[in-house]
């Protein structure tokens, strides 16, 4: 039966609503979005929502430690908290209390893998939950595990860190959480020092000679360069002294050498050198490590 607004108040029925959104390692945002919502009375948040607001810190914690129980149930390892995911966590739940509904992106509002990018977090693999209730944080991840895509995110293998929001308004919680797989994180010269290992690990694999790595540094710069254009392109590098060969790659981790390698590493490579460079691009949105390497 419709209420009636010009009653006074009513008590309440417990209420909830559910969406999801999965983004995968294509490095392509997903046009789809997987939704599950319940009915809840949109004019009696509108009310709440004249209350105090906080973020429930006990709350986020509550919900952290029941996807970390529900993942060692599956045997799967649990998540670490990464505070640059709490942070988007918190910030899309403030909107979403803000707008008084449930969404995984609000105009003006960057898709998820940018959001996760803008706070300086590297990954390969988002997913997104989101819920509204007003009975409490058990029953929210009761609700979330009921349903088939909100549980998939939570018991992703592939996920490795997770933010979690929860945002108190009257007897409404707004939760966000976030799931992503982190990319490793390492400066310039740790990344180009890690592609150095895999090469010499690849030189050895075959029986040979690993070449001699030379420094220069004019192939950092054009490793940032390609993020910038977000294009690969060896044409500058190629024109540098003494170059024989010119190979230019992204990856997510620096150790991961591409299939081309072969075509520059042979018994006659006397040496090399190389450059990494982490950045996002538009086609690469949460960040990729764009490599070039010539060889002498």
């Amino acid at each position: 039966m419709p209420r009636d607004k010009t009653a006074g108040p009513r008590p309440r029925a417990a209420s909830w609503s559910l969406a999801v959104l999965l983004l995968f390692p294509s490095h392509v945002l997903a046009d789809d979005l997987m939704a599950l919502a319940l009915p809840f009375n949109l004019q009696a948040g509108t009310a709440s929502n004249a209350q105090p607001k906080q973020f429930d810190t006990a709350g986020e914690a509550q919900l952290l430690e029941l996807i970390n129980q529900a993942r060692s149930e599956q045997g799967l390892p649990p998540l670490t908290v990464d505070e640059r995911l709490t942070k988007a966590a918190r910030k899309h739940t403030e909107l979403m209390v803000q707008h008084l509904q449930l969404s995984h992106q609000f105009e003006g509002e960057p898709p998820l893998q940018i959001r996760f990018g803008n706070e300086n977090l590297p990954s390969d693999r988002q997913s997104e939950n989101v819920a509204l209730n007003n009975r409490n944080i058990a029953s929210v991840h009761e609700g979330l595990m009921q349903s088939p895509p909100h549980r998939r995110s939570i018991l992703d293998p592939g996920f490795n860190v997770v933010g979690v929001g929860v945002f108190r308004s009257g007897e409404d919680i707004y939760v966000t959480e976030d799931f992503a797989r982190k990319l490793p994180e390492y400066s310039e010269p740790q990344a180009e020092a890690s592609a150095q290992a895999a090469i010499e690990q690849y030189a050895k694999s075959r029986g040979l000679r690993a070449p001699e790595r030379k420094p220069q540094l004019q192939l950092r710069h054009m490793a940032c360069t390609m993020a910038l254009t977000d294009a690969l392109n060896g044409n500058d590098a190629m024109r540098l002294p003494g170059v024989h060969g010119v190979l230019a790659w992204t990856a997510d981790d620096p150790a991961q050498l591409p299939k081309g390698i072969a075509q520059v590493l042979s018994p006659q490579t006397a040496g090399y050198s190389l450059g990494a460079c982490f950045a996002p691009s538009l086609s690469h949105p949460g960040g990729v490590y764009w490599v070039v390497m010539v060889t002498y």
